[in-house]
């Protein structure tokens, strides 16, 4: 129970009262003005009992507190003593602390570098807000662990700056995700949530959230790239120009969330960096989707290791030919150093951090830089390593390609709509260098004699390179219209194990040309969104927050819904803003025509359950 304190009647009328005597532990204060005790009941003040509780003067070890009227040369320990900005007290604080900022608005010295296994706790979500100082810098810089709950970011940041993104200055190992709980982003232009592989080490490199609204006009919700990933729970975005992206190998996890107007909805666009290159080791015919594939990689000698302690990048030189590529995940074992704290030599890595690093760059045929992480002491290196390619199992999220990669047709744009038209003009595509291709097909929509949509009917194989399009008869001229293509990426299903460097890896779909022994299969881990239960709602209508309504004229595009590019995938279920349902492009069930369409059937809900019913007796 908190001391007692006893405030006295002022002996004169209109003076503030004082505090006769305050008692915190063996503390004693005499004459204080009772106004710095932030009293809720002003008028408990003169009555005759005059005793007022005050449990703010205790302090807690683990918790920094943050008022809006606090200084940031307090310690931060008491909430009678707290810090006036976020900054200052993540600057005291180490693992374990808990940060409570009370209510009120904060102008942040950006970016604020949140140590590892620290959290952010506002008092309510509508009563905090912060905002950055500095529009060309990242808001928060997070770290493994990390809590941030119940704030509102506000203010101004430059286009592609991030509200919330792991320090890309110095790479930390990561064990556990940061998470982002119960937060809205205001911020125009911005990232509400950068989760970019290449700034972390280790195999999380991921961030978790639950309920992070984004309101962030022009901006983007969530962006995840290379090789990084998001677990995102109840992400609700308005008016962005991307509501989430993944690429460069980014893949994320969405549930229950929602994409409100902007200019688009999901979109996962192209693949990661060449993880690693398999060997097919028996021939197969045309149209088949299992391979007995070699991985086997060869294990390299180290001759030299340069580290800079500051930033963790390390210079490695190979005895032989690494052959390895930028983002190329690699294993190190057994480098041997000596530091400055004594002439033993000590191996790296011990496995605390693990084995598994990205290559960053590539200086030569034998030389190139990873980051193992930073120390706070230099070490010189002594002898021995080894080093080689790291090869994991394939699995569900990775792609490849056979020897050499082939493109389909992926979108038409028209560029000019000619005139005159009376009929649909016919579409020629033009047909792919291979014998095993297949020309792509489309047809065309007029309105009012102009060409106004273009419907890809199939997308073709064995294209090497943008094929020509040509329109021909409908009575019109001067149609045209230019190509968009996508690579033909063949997705991995399941894989056994390696045994002696073989597995036997099943795709997704049938390759469509025989493959012969010692083809190549380059890996790479594919952009993906999984999202279920998506809700979309006039996607495409832009990013103006009062344009975009229907009432002032947005206009929804469906395309803009779900965009892939360069052989990104997502999965999907949703509805849009007539409650139409999707699974996918397979199955489109629209409630108000009374339909199932898709890529994989078109059928009448009516011719198909109207039997059905009548057979139950129904009406």
């Amino acid at each position: 129970m908190a001391t007692p304190i006893r405030i006295k009647r002022s002996a004169v009328p209109g003076k503030r009262p004082q505090v006769a005597d305050l008692k915190v532990g063996e503390l004693a204060l005499n004459t204080y003005d009772a106004e710095l005790l932030t009293l809720r009941d002003r008028s408990a003040i003169g009555i005759a009992t005059e005793v007022v509780r005050l449990g703010a003067g205790v302090t807690v070890t683990n918790v920094i507190y943050v008022t809006e009227d606090g200084s940031d040369n307090n310690t931060g320990k008491k909430l009678g003593d707290a810090k006036a900005t976020i900054a200052a007290a993540v600057g005291i604080a180490s693992a374990g602390d808990v940060i409570r900022v009370s209510a009120g608005s904060y102008v942040e010295n950006n970016p604020i570098k949140i140590p590892a296994q620290v959290s952010i706790v506002g008092d309510s979500l509508r009563e905090v807000s912060v905002s950055p100082q500095n529009a060309n810098q990242d808001l928060l810089h997070v770290a493994p662990g990390n809590y941030i709950s119940e704030i509102s970011f506000v203010g101004t940041l430059n286009s592609g700056k991030a509200v919330v993104a792991f320090e890309p200055e110095i790479k930390r190992y990561s064990t556990q995700s940061p998470y982002i709980r119960n937060c809205t982003n205001f911020i125009k232009n911005s990232i509400g949530m950068k989760i970019d592989g290449d700034h972390v080490l280790g195999p999380f490199k991921s961030m978790v959230t639950d309920s992070y609204t984004q309101y962030n006009s022009n901006g983007i919700g969530v962006s995840i790239t290379n090789g990084g990933y998001g677990q995102l729970v109840s992400i609700f975005t308005i008016n962005p120009d991307i509501s989430i992206y993944t690429g460069d190998g980014g893949q994320c996890d969405l549930t229950n969330s929602n994409s409100s107007f902007g200019n688009f909805g999901l979109r996962s666009q192209g693949v990661g960096a060449q993880s690693f290159v398999g060997v097919v080791t028996e021939s197969v015919t045309e149209n088949s989707s299992e391979f007995k594939i070699n991985l086997e990689t060869p294990t390299l000698n180290i001759s030299n290791a340069v580290y800079d302690n500051a930033t963790g990048m390390t210079t490695i030189t190979t005895t032989s030919n690494h052959n390895f590529n930028v983002g190329m995940g690699i294993t190190l074992s057994g480098l041997g150093f000596t530091c400055d704290l004594g002439g033993s030599v000590y191996y790296y890595p011990d496995g605390d951090f693990g084995y598994v690093f990205n290559v960053d760059s590539v200086i030569n045929s034998t030389s190139f830089v990873t980051n193992v992480g930073p120390s706070t002491v230099s070490h010189n290196y002594h002898s021995g390593g080894t080093v080689k390619t790291k090869v994991v199992r394939p699995f569900d999220g990775q792609v490849v390609y056979f020897d050499e990669l082939y493109q389909t047709v992926d979108k038409i744009k028209i560029t000019n709509g000619g005139s005159g038209y009376t009929t649909p003009p016919s579409i020629t595509i033009g047909a792919p260098s291979e014998a095993w291709g297949i020309p792509a097909t489309a047809v065309a929509t007029l309105t009012a004699g102009v060409v106004t949509e273009i419907n890809i009917v199939t997308s073709g194989r064995g294209y090497t390179s943008t094929p020509s399009i040509s329109f021909s008869g409908g009575g019109g001229s001067s149609a045209a219209a230019s190509m968009i293509m996508k690579p033909q990426y063949f997705v991995v299903d399941k894989a056994t194990e390696i045994s002696g460097g073989i597995s036997t890896v099943t795709f997704t779909e049938n390759v469509p040309f025989a493959v012969g022994v010692g083809s190549t299969v380059p890996f790479f881990k594919q952009s993906r969104i999984l999202a279920s239960s998506h809700s979309f709602e006039y996607i495409g209508s832009g990013t103006d927050l009062i344009q975009s309504l229907p009432s002032r004229g947005g206009v929804a595009i469906q395309d803009n819904e779900v965009d892939d590019l360069d052989g990104g995938l997502t999965i999907f279920t949703s509805t849009d803003q007539a409650g139409n349902f999707r699974i996918g492009d397979g199955v489109i069930i629209n409630q108000q025509a009374g339909t199932i369409t898709g890529t994989f059937y078109s059928k009448s809900l009516f011719s198909q359950m109207t039997p059905f019913i009548l057979a139950l007796g129904g009406d």
